[in-house]
């Protein structure tokens, strides 16, 4: 009866261990650093990094109390923004991070190859840091998405709002040389004229304008008349206008400053 008895010990103290390890899972984590602070330390440094695996294609977000910037890489075309946060805006950024136990996020390793994707380091003091990567072989487990999430989405909208209050109007002018031809014009991902035949509203028309809107830096913009294909980088920090035209029958450009 005695052995039995102990056997019987022995078996609910297995099943209660195994069922703490299932209840714990998940606030262990391997979270790669130390541990965050309770509070918002003052020289806490964020830095995000995406890339676009085999694209040519990256974007950086650093913020810290000092400075910040959102830059963006597209095909060797980089635009970037400088800005500052508020105090009250770094409790709140960092209070997503701590309120998702950020430092426990776990990850796993699976074999692939050029994989883009999301990395987050945070860094504060000499030698205190923690980081978590999406990219490459190293992969979110599932059970963190949530908490994975919240984080990207947090620094990422700071960086996307920053870039649309910075941008300009910039104006893409089409001189009367290109009516009635077949154009199609692209800057970066965004389609400024979609495939269609340029034509003028009114007889006396010398040009058709339109206004984009840039964020700082250079451009990639690509246009299509007929079967001939251009490429023009724009720089919006040193010019405020593009006038397209053509030559016998070739496309020609012009910078207004």
């Amino acid at each position: 009866m005695k052995l039995k008895m102990k056997y019987l010990s022995l078996l609910l103290l297995n099943i209660l261990f195994i069922s703490s390890g299932f209840i714990c899972a998940k606030s262990i984590g391997s979270g790669d650093g130390s541990p965050l602070p309770n509070t918002r330390p003052d020289d806490i440094q964020f830095s995000y990094s995406q890339s676009g695996g085999m694209m040519y294609y990256s974007e950086n977000i650093f913020i810290s109390k000092d400075s910040c910037y959102y830059k963006i890489n597209d095909g060797g075309s980089v635009t970037r923004v400088n800005f500052k946060l508020t105090s009250a805006e770094l409790d709140r950024l960092y209070s997503v991070f701590k309120d998702n136990d950020f430092d426990e996020i776990d990850s796993y390793e699976e074999k692939v190859y050029d994989r883009g994707g999301e990395s987050i380091s945070l860094s504060w003091k000499p030698g205190k840091q923690t980081s978590v990567s999406n990219s490459g072989m190293n992969f979110i487990k599932e059970s963190w998405h949530k908490e994975w999430n919240a984080c990207t989405e947090a620094i990422e909208k700071i960086g996307k709002e920053q870039m649309e209050k910075q941008k300009k109007d910039y104006v893409i002018s089409f001189d009367k040389s290109l009516f009635g031809k077949e154009i199609y014009m692209q800057i970066n991902r965004d389609a400024v004229v979609p495939k269609s035949m340029l034509m003028a509203e009114h007889d006396y028309d010398k040009e058709i304008n339109r206004t984009v809107r840039l964020s700082p830096g250079k451009h990639n913009s690509s246009i299509t008349v007929g079967k001939s294909y251009n490429t023009i980088i724009i720089n919006a920090d040193s010019t405020k206008s593009l006038r397209l035209y053509m030559v016998n029958d070739s496309l020609k450009h012009e910078f207004v400053k």
